[in-house]
């Protein structure tokens, strides 16, 4: 099963909470939890040397940052979850099917990381419990795939996670994984989430790559207990679990949505997201109002959601910022202009927001003229050097 998200079917932004850190979601989580009051005091410190202006900026860049633009790839990603998890639950009737994995794929800054960061605390399944004799179990693991991905760096990893961290280095790979097999069941975890799943395409083998294929699987079929793991990572993963290039046994057991890249056709919707951000920021629309400036915005980022969202909010912050005399209330193109200039170090003859011609811009290239620049006066130098 396969599914695809491009168009936004809802606007609603999340409350600042939204995201706010999960301290039983185990891996990374229950490390930047451990971190933080070392940070607030680092961050009181330099709070303390700024103006109250900058803090003010500062703290209103903080909780825009931390709400949450729900999409319509919200619905698909709740949706895979239900299915992920009620499969899980199935085993208590009977059996689970044999569909034991949500793959999630998109492009860099697609928003899936975002995304798995919302939904997962907001889960009731993946939340702690406490049995009957007061014992204290969290069915939910998470921690990024290490890069390049070997099979002991892997378990490793998924070790520290499933909370236990200290693993003696004379283990074997087999010994490991079956170690991690049996912590697993022990703490009584059902489900696993692996980010940054790509890392097994660079630096690896096709021998490699088979090996972790086969671990995954062994992990999705450990005996009497029906683990269940989300991978994400960039669309490339596509081929680990294509039948031509990967593995079509994997691929049977999976489910897998693509997070695509936003379209001209997203334009519309993009408007609605914009007035929200605006009007939430106590400003007016103005001449970006328009389904035209959204082909340029998405032009410009690169159909990359969480890129345009960014660049929406960094808008809407300069405004306030440097609110122009005639519109102090109003984002203008010069907004939208100075946030791509800082974002993509462009000049302002390959400044989307500034050219009428911006369908000829590539943003990729952005630093094309600065390298050039670079290349050319490095080989000068060398001729100059040469002649001496």
């Amino acid at each position: 099963m396969t599914t695809q998200s491009s168009n936004i079917a809802s606007l609603p932004i999340a409350s600042d909470d939204a995201l706010s850190l999960n301290p039983n979601a185990g891996g990374m989580a229950a490390l930047v939890e451990s971190t933080l009051p070392n940070f607030n005091e680092a961050a009181q410190a330099l709070l303390a040397t700024m103006s109250h202006d900058r803090q003010q900026r500062a703290e209103r860049r903080g909780k825009t940052h931390a709400k949450y633009v729900k999409m319509q790839k919200d619905d698909l990603i709740t949706e895979g979850i239900d299915m992920l998890t009620e499969n899980a639950a199935a085993a208590f009737f009977g059996e689970s099917g044999k569909r034991r994995a949500l793959w999630l794929l998109g492009e860099s800054d697609s928003g899936k990381t975002r995304s798995m960061e919302y939904h997962i605390p907001k889960r009731p399944e993946f939340l702690p419990y406490v049995t009957a004799t007061g014992e204290e179990f969290k069915p939910f693991v998470s921690f990024e795939a290490p890069r390049p991905i070997t099979l002991k760096g892997f378990a490793r990893k998924a070790l520290a996670a499933c909370g236990y961290p200290m693993v003696p280095s004379r283990l074997t790979e087999q010994e490991l994984f079956e170690l991690l097999k049996e912590v697993i069941r022990n703490n009584r975890i059902l489900f696993m989430h692996v980010d940054e799943m790509q890392h097994v395409l660079k630096g690896t083998t096709t021998k490699e790559i088979q090996n972790v294929s086969d671990i995954i699987k062994s992990l999705l079929q450990i005996p009497d207990w029906p683990l269940h793991m989300i991978l994400s990572g960039v669309p490339s993963l596509a081929r680990f679990l294509s039948p031509e290039d990967g593995d079509s046994q994997l691929r049977n057991r999976s489910f897998i949505i693509e997070l695509k890249q936003m379209a001209g056709k997203d334009a519309k919707a993009l408007l609605g997201v914009q007035e929200q951000i605006f009007l939430g920021e106590g400003l007016s629309l103005g001449e970006t109002n328009s389904e035209e400036f959204m082909y340029r915005l998405i032009h410009g980022c690169v159909g990359a959601c969480g890129t345009i969202i960014q660049t929406i909010q960094a808008a809407a912050e300069r405004a306030i910022v440097c609110p122009e005399k005639a519109n102090p209330n109003v984002v203008t193109l010069k907004h939208y202009a100075y946030v791509y200039a800082l974002n993509t170090g462009c000049r302002p003859s390959e400044n989307v927001f500034l050219q009428d011609d911006w369908k000829s811009i590539d943003p990729r290239q952005s630093l094309a003229k600065v390298l050039a620049k670079a290349t050319h006066d490095e080989m000068l130098l060398k001729s100059k050097k040469k002649g001496a």
